[in-house]
């Protein structure tokens, strides 16, 4: 007989992008991705066209509306992405674990990218746009995988 594992971790892996951390003040939101390439897990959501609409990241601070939450009942074939037309899940406040394009501390203030979404606490600029009340709960190189905890702050137009 074949062998079909000759080896494995001691432990799993204690999260992935996306996931809800916990359901510290835990509140999520559903839009209509919009973003033509579709919206990863873990990152940052901008308002889009159409009034329930949802853009990968955002181009103003003023047009961030949530993180991007994993959905595990998506065709698997989409490689871990909500596709254009599909229902997003955006949690809004809450704690959630994201992958960092930075390294970041606990404490650190949060930003994100505007064309990519993705998160870190870069000083903002023209492309980097903090977000009002987040704040990083964990550390992590990186890439790596951190809690960013959003405050339910979120910035008016």
């Amino acid at each position: 007989m074949a062998v079909v594992q000759n080896s494995y971790s001691e432990t799993i892996r204690p999260a992935v992008a996306g996931m809800v951390a916990n359901l510290t003040n835990a509140d999520a939101d559903t839009r209509i991705v919009e973003t033509v390439a579709g919206i990863g897990f873990g990152l940052a959501v901008g308002q889009g066209v159409g009034a329930r609409g949802a853009v990968l990241g955002a181009a103003a601070a003023a047009g961030f509306v949530g993180i991007s939450i994993r959905d595990v009942v998506l065709d698997p074939s989409d490689g871990d992405t909500y596709q254009k037309g599909s229902t997003i899940v955006v949690l809004t406040e809450g704690d959630i674990w994201v992958g960092t394009g930075g390294a970041v501390a606990p404490g650190d203030n949060v930003v994100f990218e505007a064309a990519t979404g993705i998160l870190s606490s870069l000083p903002a600029d023209a492309t980097h746009f903090a977000i009002a009340g987040a704040r990083w709960m964990t550390g992590a190189a990186v890439g790596g995988l951190a809690v960013l905890r959003l405050g339910g702050a979120l910035p008016s137009a």
